[in-house]
């Protein structure tokens, strides 16, 4: 049902078929083609019921997306070293280089006893989830009896070692990702198989922004030095590109993919010991991957004053990824500090309270250093205190006015009872917990934006779910994107919020120079494509009713 939007698009603006080649006899492993976004938490020993044995591994994806396939892997034997290679894709219309094909290992370790359907935690409890996109599975080691993990590092003495990863909040295992070098292997690994259990791969497919029709390939499969039969692989190509996404209720209008993280050079800096261009490289990879997952508004660090390098050399990185600029999220500081929010002169009429003389500056200079990297139209968000009470929502009235005085929005967490008390000088909320389409519109009446987050907080593993909940149902509810809390939460222990009642709030794990992949970021990615699919069919649709003839109205009705 969620599809439908991606199918309806595709079968209007083209159709053609799609033939499968027979797959050989499979005599020394068998393999089964699996929905990449499913509800199915695959484990060593689940049975793909819904996958097909022996199929090819089919994509069908527009110019320049990025879409998803997988399979399962098992061997009647104890393979020690199974070697994955894809081949280029050919076709009428010429060849996809084998790199459009990315092939990852998903990894299966071990999170808390809420893992895969929600962020809460029972840390008392453990269990195997499938979650990581590794290229080398040997990065975590999981000891399937204890129910532990051991993330591999290089530590500043250049050593290698595993470190445990798993331990509860009372015992304090000193790790440090930006010292003790973590990384993953820049291509697919060899990797072994136990007789009789499944090994889940991931396979990316980036299609060429040029190509279309249909293409062939194989993945080529080696056990143990030993060909094996290929899996076949069938690409179709659809003759357009996709659209931005736009919203449900307002075609002209932005749907905004965004998220809270935690991805700051200075901090980087601060972490990794002073190595500046180190850190630089590292937060590059990691908005060039939030491009690649549609992630194109994610909030920036809010300038703070004083020494401008770090934040314009933040701004400078965030452009060169390719990070939308049209709008920014934080930058600047919403509020001045708590104290002057709680100050009683808050009580004052609002034209008798002053504002702190520092936080004025950090706004004008924030936005100053703003439109020289990305030009006068770019219009910045600057983010209200989180989860405010009532008093606090009233109390950021006389900064929200100079805010606005100053050409700057305002952003915030925000709950039905703020319509009450802020609406009129609230230009975005984030809704925390449920939402719907009616609360949406009480908001879009007073000429506001609303997203969502925390209905849940990231951290459930299910890729579906992540698809779902951050696409078509908000799209659906007449909302203006997604703002969840937060891509990367926790240096990779899902046992340290008991406190709390917490897991990680992880799309994705911080590693030296680029972050680690998840299953559930590419339920984001698929998300948002699922936006642009169903904002395609509508604008062909407005096109159709557009040309006046009866059947073309009736057809885009």
């Amino acid at each position: 049902m969620k599809t439908c939007p991606r199918l309806c698009a595709t079968m209007a603006v083209a159709v053609v078929g799609l033939s499968a080649r027979p797959s050989p006899a499979q005599a020394d492993y068998e393999y089964a083609v699996v929905p990449a976004m499913s509800n199915v938490k695959r484990l060593a020993d689940t049975e793909p019921v819904d996958g097909v044995f022996g199929a090819p591994v089919q994509f069908i994806a527009a110019q320049g997306e990025f879409e998803p396939a997988s399979l399962v892997l098992r061997a009647p034997r104890n393979v020690r070293q199974v070697v994955l290679k894809a081949t280029d894709l050919k076709g009428r219309n010429g060849v996809i280089p084998a790199t459009a094909l990315d092939l990852k290992i998903v990894k299966i370790w071990v999170q808390t006893g809420c893992a895969w359907h929600s962020y809460f935690a029972d840390a008392t409890g453990r269990q195997l989830v499938p979650e990581l996109l590794l290229n080398d599975e040997n990065l975590v080691r999981v000891d399937t009896e204890t129910l532990d993990n051991y993330l591999r590092v290089t530590n500043p003495r250049g050593e290698e070692e595993y470190v445990w990863i798993s331990h509860p909040r009372e015992i304090d295992v000193p790790f440090n990702p930006q010292r003790d070098r973590v990384a993953d292997a820049e291509t697919l690994q060899p990797f072994s198989l136990q007789q009789g259990q499944f090994k889940q791969i991931w396979i990316t497919l980036e299609a060429p922004k040029d190509a279309v029709g249909i293409y062939r390939g194989d993945i080529q499969v080696t056990l143990d030095g030993a060909p094996a039969p290929a899996i076949p692989v069938v690409v179709r190509i659809l003759p357009f590109a996709l659209p931005d996404p736009m919203t449900n209720y307002d075609p002209a209008r932005r749907y905004y993919a965004s998220s809270y993280n935690a991805n700051n050079l200075q901090r980087y800096v601060q972490q990794n010991g002073g190595d500046v261009e180190q850190a630089a490289r590292r937060l590059l990879n990691e908005y060039v991957s939030f491009r690649k997952h549609n992630l194109l508004y994610p909030m920036v660090p809010a300038f703070r004053g004083g020494n401008t390098n770090f934040f314009e050399r933040q701004l400078a990185i965030y452009k060169e990824a390719g990070l939308r600029t049209d709008v920014l999220f934080n930058a600047v500081r919403g509020i001045p500090d708590y104290g002057y929010l709680k100050h009683t002169n808050r009580t004052l009429p609002l034209a008798a309270q002053d504002l702190p003389p520092y936080w004025a500056g950090e706004i004008l200079g924030g936005i100053e250093l703003v439109r020289k990297h990305f030009g006068p139209d770019t219009q910045v968000y600057g983010f209200g205190w989180d989860e405010p009470g009532m008093g606090l929502l009233r109390a950021q009235r006389a900064p929200w006015t100079f805010m606005h005085d100053h050409g700057v929005k305002t952003y915030s967490t925000a709950h039905a009872a703020h319509l009450l008390h802020g609406g009129y000088n609230e230009d975005f909320v984030n809704y925390g917990g449920s939402y719907s389409k009616a609360e949406a519109a009480k908001w879009h009446a007073f000429g506001a934006r609303i997203t969502s987050y925390a209905n849940p907080h990231t951290g459930p593993e299910n890729p579906d779910f992540v698809r779902r909940t951050h696409g078509m149902d908000l799209y659906l509810a007449d909302h203006d994107g997604a703002n969840n809390y937060m891509v990367s939460g926790s240096d990779w222990n899902d046992f340290l919020g008991s406190h709390y009642n917490f897991r990680a709030f992880n799309w994705v794990y911080p590693a030296t120079d680029r972050h680690v992949d998840t299953i559930q970021f590419e339920g984001f990615r698929e998300a948002i494509d699922d936006v642009r699919y169903a904002t395609l069919l509508k604008q062909v649709a407005h096109r159709a009713i557009a040309t006046g003839a009866t059947e073309h109205v009736y057809a885009g009705r």
